[in-house]
């Protein structure tokens, strides 16, 4: 339709999923709330990511940095040269454009990623090359070495050699949420339980899909 139109060339689109799948990696069939409590392994939480736009966005080129959903907002806006000008979103929200990735300028860099799981009280940081999930109110809680440890097979937590390591992305995590976190929707102090979610934002009761009727008897 795009093509037919002769709008493509002057059309971004973008393709992404909402979470990775374990298909038996870890021993695990499913996402991040396959397990309990919930895992953050990089099989159920990195995503797909495609981004075209024939002569703008370079073609057939994978991004090695580090990039979130929370990125796609302030990267759509400067594309289309809105920056950010919705009243104070610059400081309401986390996230990085990546507009002059897209335009082949500059690469992503080396940000860490922060994720939070809706499912319960399990948050991680990440950067290319260390991973630290922290898990409330008393963990357990993982450091990997994804380095030397790609397939997160050895949890580090408690190797000295990485304490400082470990001591410091625990307080980068900390720092993030305590900026960004709203305290009604806190799932390292709400009471998270049932299905495991505490509600959608939109205060509707019918979160969940079986909550919906989709058909009726005609």
């Amino acid at each position: 339709w795009l093509e037919a139109n002769d709008l493509r060339e002057n059309t971004l689109i973008v393709f992404t999923a909402d979470n990775g799948m374990s298909m038996g990696h870890h021993g695990i069939w499913g996402k991040g709330n396959g397990t309990y409590p919930a895992n953050m392994y990089d099989t159920a939480v990195k995503v797909p990511t495609l981004m075209s736009r024939p002569g703008h966005v370079p073609q057939g080129e994978v991004e090695p940095g580090l990039l979130s959903h929370y990125d796609l907002m302030p990267t759509i806006l400067d594309y289309v040269r809105l920056g950010y000008t919705i009243g104070n979103v610059r400081d309401l929200l986390p996230g990085t454009s990546f507009a002059a990735t897209l335009d082949g300028a500059i690469p992503a860099g080396d940000l860490s990623v922060v994720v939070a799981d809706e499912y319960g009280p399990t948050r991680m940081i990440r950067t290319k090359s260390l991973k630290y999930i922290h898990r409330y109110p008393d963990g357990p809680n993982e450091f990997y070495d994804l380095g030397n440890d790609p397939n997160e097979t050895v949890n580090a937590i408690d190797d000295i050699a990485f304490r400082s390591i470990i001591r410091h992305m625990a307080k980068q995590l900390q720092e993030w949420f305590d900026r960004y976190v709203e305290p009604e929707r806190d799932g390292s102090k709400q009471d998270v339980k049932g299905r495991g979610q505490i509600d959608l934002v939109s205060g509707s009761n019918e979160a969940f899909a079986q909550d919906v009727t989709f058909m009726r008897d005609l």
